[in-house]
């Protein structure tokens, strides 16, 4: 097959669970398919290159993703979709797989398909729904729109793919939603078992990106209450993104310099590396469609604390008690759940066997083999006039 993956982000370039999936599906897809991935130009050099069997094409180089205030701009996704539905019409593949957020490049895979008569599967890593007005609560125009928007995306692609249960019971909210399938994201097992365990000198740890939603600032406000219960607590957090400068700024107004450290561009390697040395990773995030981080770290024998959210899927990961503890979205309660975890250490090293147990059923080859008879049954449903038509194009 040759598949084409659409999404303005590429990792390791830029990182989060959208990039990171179609990184470990593409490179497993390219040993035995030819693999495409359609999105910004992230890197230095020519604009078409390839990295471990996929070719990576960049539409023209990476504008800023965020505005001044925190938040993903319309503008860069209009961008994108308008440099992308020229390279879909001129270029032929047997199925595009579309990241369906952000929205506007979907509908742009979605015109060009058309017109190529290419399958598309459209693969969902979240879904807001009345999310909107709560993360634009000032511009409540923009968020009715972009609500609307998101809904009606729904019916767009051949095939639906849900990373998540949880994605999967938002999208279908609405009887006009597809049916779809729920293949979720993974770990590398392999990556994992090659890098050597480590001391567990890191109490705790998070990784992701720094946007507001993170809700990082609760994780700080939560290691200061921490100061007082256990000695000389550290923190590591690694990412990047529009609220370093603040997050930074909070750990010097709150004297934590001493127990929180920030690090950023982490490769794969240094990443799990983090994990296995951290007795905890906190989730503190509101809105994740999956949560991959809280997998990784369970791969990795670090225990989850995650907060409950009706915006998050992180917390359907976890067995509260077994493989993670799932606490109130405050500081207070994240400091609390910490301090019962890092005061008794027999309990912990119990919670981090069960819940490498459980990460070790998302091994990304069986996804990435779902995912491929996804993309072939797509193809076979395709009318055949239509397969003929590119066969003699290409």
């Amino acid at each position: 097959m040759r598949i084409g993956f659409v999404y303005d982000a590429a990792f390791p370039y830029v990182r989060g669970g959208a990039e990171r999936r179609y990184y470990e599906i593409g490179r497993r897809l390219a040993r035995r398919h030819e693999v495409h991935h359609i999105t910004w130009q992230h890197w230095v050099g020519p604009a078409d290159i390839v990295e471990e069997g996929v070719h990576l094409h960049g539409l023209g180089r990476a504008p800023a993703f965020y505005g001044d205030d925190g938040k993903r701009t319309v503008a860069e996704a209009v961008r994108f979709t308008a440099r992308l539905i020229p390279y879909l019409l001129r270029h032929r593949f047997d199925i595009i797989d579309c990241s369906a957020t952000p929205y506007v490049p979907l509908y742009g895979a979605w015109l060009a398909t058309r017109s190529t008569r290419t399958p598309l599967v459209a693969t969902w890593h979240e879904y807001w729904g009345e999310r909107w007005s709560d993360y634009l609560p000032e511009r409540p125009a923009v968020a009715f729109s972009a609500s609307r928007i998101e809904s009606t995306a729904r019916l767009l692609g051949d095939a639906l793919v849900a990373v998540s249960p949880f994605t999967a019971r938002h999208l279908a909210t609405s009887a006009r939603s597809r049916p779809l399938e729920v293949i979720p994201n993974g770990v590398s097992a392999q990556e994992i078992d090659d890098t050597a365990d480590q001391a567990r000198d890191v109490d705790v740890a998070y990784l992701g990106r720094l946007i507001d939603e993170k809700r990082v600032d609760s994780l700080i406000d939560a290691i200061g209450m921490l100061r007082t219960a256990i000695a000389e607590p550290r923190c590591v957090i690694a990412g990047d993104g529009p609220e370093l400068d603040q997050l930074r700024r909070r750990v010097v107004e709150q004297g934590l310099s001493a127990h929180v450290e920030f690090r950023s561009q982490l490769t794969n390697a240094e990443a799990v590396s983090l994990l296995k040395r951290s007795r905890v990773l906190v989730q503190p995030s509101i809105r994740e469609g999956f949560g991959m981080t809280v997998l990784e770290a369970q791969a990795c024998g670090a225990v989850p604390v995650v907060v409950r959210s009706e915006w998050s899927g992180a917390s359907d990961l976890v067995t509260h008690g077994s493989t993670g503890v799932v606490c109130e979205p405050s500081a207070t309660s994240i400091a609390t759940a910490l301090e019962a975890l890092l005061k008794d250490p027999a309990r912990l090293s119990s919670m981090s066997a069960d819940a490498r147990r459980t990460a070790a059923a998302y091994d990304w080859e069986p996804i990435t083999a779902r995912m491929e008879i996804v993309y072939a049954d797509c193809i076979r449903a395709e009318p055949a006039t239509a397969a003929e038509e590119r066969m003699q194009c290409s």
